[in-house]
């Protein structure tokens, strides 16, 4: 092999894996009925950016909120600039948070294995029940026991736990 051919087989090399190297991506669909219907989009998230999303195909739309480590801000301008902080991830659960260096408030979600407790007060204890997460659908749940209800969303793709809590929280 030439060196002129090494160079160039280099190099296409990097042009094509470059190009394989892409962030996490993941559809959020809305869901119906008890068996989870697929709908329409409702969100996408890469990396740690969520955006909103429409139509059957997933058309991404602006951002609406940002994951850096365990803090997750509000989008500022709807192109992945920093705003105020939304909410601090605390080991299950989800804390609010507000200003720009994240002061911690009251507990939103706590997860206890499939099911989603909404939470409130300091400590994130389990109040009433929300979602029931079975699979990649998303059911809500009501009791003690998080009995599942109809499905409200249904996840395509990898979607990291934190992100699918914000998502969550925000409905």
């Amino acid at each position: 092999m030439t060196r002129h051919t090494a160079s160039l087989l280099l190099a296409f090399t990097l042009m094509f894996g470059a190009g394989s190297v892409r962030a996490q991506q993941a559809l959020v669909r809305w869901a119906y009925g008890p068996l989870a219907r697929p709908g329409d989009a409702a969100f996408v998230v890469e990396g740690g950016a969520i955006h909103t999303a429409s139509g059957p195909f997933g058309t991404r739309g602006p951002c609406v909120y940002l994951i850096e480590g365990d803090r997750v801000f509000r989008s500022a301008d709807g192109n992945w600039a920093r705003g105020e902080c939304a909410y601090i991830l605390d080991g299950p659960g989800l804390v609010h948070a507000s200003g720009p260096m994240c002061s911690r408030g009251t507990c939103a979600l706590v997860a206890d294995g499939p099911a989603v407790f909404r939470s409130d007060g300091a400590f994130c204890s389990k109040a009433e029940a929300a979602f029931r997460i079975e699979g990649n659908a998303v059911f809500l749940a009501d009791g003690a026991f998080a009995r599942k209800g109809d499905a409200i969303l249904v996840i395509e793709g990898e979607l990291s736990p934190a992100a699918l809590l914000v998502i969550l929280a925000a409905m």
